[in-house]
């Protein structure tokens, strides 16, 4: 049996009892049951679509008709997307041209995701009259000025050709994933969906991370070779003796960003849940599949999400006494477990392990500051070709990993641009910020979303400062950015009072409340 056939049964054999571990839990609460059906049964279909069908073409071809038919009837486009997004590698395949054009584009999974659900439902907001226009949303001028400043520096320095595939590239992995959800997730029970979503999906993959680490197998790993398709990624890649876990995001990193994404929407949910101990065990395996990715950016990026929540909670002061209490158990058992002297061993700042990574972005700090300096306002777009950045060139294919996506912006389009790029995102964190403030004393349901909210955005605003913007990274903080805007439109311009949190929930439970009470459900009180 080749390893393909191997690999779809043990990716079914982890993903399906999960899903049916999820589904009392998220359909009581989140996700209407038909709904989860469809997706969860779309899951199971196309992954094993993916391991059989042999032809990049033919499982495109699948993808669509499966889409385009049973995906059609699920009531919320958004969370049938964000429960779809992460399910196959996104290795790209050039679209043959005619003619004198060599290709028209490349495409990949999240592509191809991109136009069979996101256009269609983009099409249909923009033709609602009740849907807020461009430029009517706070973040929107900064998203419109950046991708127009990307255009005006591409045109400046490519062919005709070329300068249309980027704007297309632009359209297809940026606007619309932050005009669907900043327009899609118009009410608190479309956003709770899409998050459950997101959630369900990062917990099959993170039981897929720990089978990887512990195995010793990437069970995605094969198929670029299935398909003959030439990918960069996807490789085994080991730190401090140890498998890091990819899934079917093509890099450690990838799995450990989105993952650590999925905490943070997690955070969302707790108060709908009906077991305390169900939330829990999802916050585990969430977390354990973090650090099975070995992945210290990610790691940084969830543990200033986990501050974040803490220190905006209304229990701060006993989640910090309960963190704290939790660490002189916690901190012990892992110096005196194998696995644990692993992962200390690699953790930022006090690790032993790859400090060579550190020196390199240290190195790669100054080279792009000086690149960056040669043109400070708009940047250099060919800063890639610089003597001084090509030195950096790592492994047999030369590549150059620029494993800070602020650099990466500032070089390629200056301070201008990289102000624009930030303005998308501080636009979410000042009006969260306010929310959150304004709204003190008087905790509900979208108080609960709105801490969620930015604590998941600031996890991600530290996080890409250390990891390169690549694979899914950018599509998912797109979507982020989309739905932090959404909730702040609906919370003010909505004339429906806070919903107060359930009854059963008060006080309110958050992110490390459950070292505490993790067996806490608020059916029990």
């Amino acid at each position: 049996m080749t390893e393909n056939f191997r690999a779809v049964i043990v990716v079914l054999g982890l993903s399906i009892p999960m899903l049916l571990f999820l589904r009392p839990h998220l359909t009581a609460m989140a996700i209407a049951p038909r709904d989860f059906r469809i997706r969860a049964g779309l899951w199971v279909a196309l992954s094993i679509a993916l391991f059989v069908s042999h032809n990049f073409w033919l499982f495109v071809l699948i993808v669509a008709v499966a889409v385009l038919t049973v995906g059609r009837k699920d009531s919320n486009p958004l969370g049938l997307y964000f429960f779809l997004l992460l399910l196959a590698p996104p290795f790209p395949v050039s679209i043959p041209g005619i003619g004198g054009i060599a290709y028209f584009l490349f495409l990949d999974y999240l592509r191809l995701l991109s136009l069979l659900i996101l256009l269609p439902y983009a099409v249909r907001l923009a033709r609602d009259p009740l849907c807020p226009g461009l430029f009517k949303l706070p973040a929107d001028k900064y998203l419109i000025g950046y991708l127009l400043l990307q255009l005006a520096i591409q045109s400046t320095t490519t062919t005709t050709t070329d300068a249309i595939r980027w704007a297309t590239s632009l359209a297809i992995d940026v606007f619309l994933p932050y005009y669907a959800f900043s327009r899609g997730l118009s009410d608190r029970e479309k956003m709770q969906d899409a998050f459950a979503a997101f959630v369900a999906a990062c917990s099959v993959l993170a039981l897929v991370a720990l089978f990887e680490t512990l195995k010793g197998w990437l069970l995605y790993s094969s198929l670029p070779d299935f398909f003959g398709v030439n990918w960069g990624m996807g490789g085994y890649m080991m730190r401090n003796d140890t498998l890091r876990a990819t899934a079917s995001t093509g890099h450690s990193i990838t799995l450990g960003f989105v993952l650590t994404v999925a905490l943070g929407l997690h955070l969302s949910l707790r108060s709908y849940f009906h077991s305390g101990r169900a939330w829990s065990l999802i916050l585990i395996v969430l977390g354990a599949g973090i650090l099975a990715t070995m992945s210290r950016g990610p790691w940084v990026g969830a543990a200033a999400l986990v501050l974040t929540a803490l220190a905006l909670s209304p229990a701060r002061a006993s989640n910090f006494a309960k963190l704290g209490l939790a660490s002189i158990f916690v901190v012990p058992a892992m110096l005196f477990s194998p696995f644990g002297e692993k992962i200390i061993a690699v953790l930022p700042f006090i690790g032993t392990v790859s400090g060579e990574s550190v020196d390199f972005r240290q190195q790669l700090f100054n080279i792009s500051w000086d690149i960056l300096m040669l043109n400070p306002l708009f940047g250099s777009p060919d800063y890639l070709g610089n003597a001084s950045i090509q030195s950096l060139a790592q492994g047999d294919e030369a590549m150059i990993d620029v494993v800070n996506s602020y650099l990466a912006v500032a070089m390629y389009s200056g301070f201008v641009g990289l102000a624009l790029f930030a303005g998308v995102f501080a636009s979410s964190v000042i009006g969260l910020l306010r929310r959150l403030a304004g709204s003190r004393g008087s905790w509900g349901v979208d108080h609960e979303i709105g801490l969620a909210l930015l604590a998941t955005l600031v996890g991600v605003l530290v996080a890409i400062a250390t990891l390169s913007s690549i694979n899914a990274i950018p599509v998912v903080y797109w979507c982020l950015a989309g739905a932090c805007t959404a909730f702040l439109q609906r919370v003010a311009s909505s004339a429906r009072p806070d919903e107060p949190l359930p009854e059963q929930a008060t006080p309110p439970v958050h992110a490390m409340d459950v070292a505490g009470r993790a067996g806490y459900s608020p059916r029990r009180g």
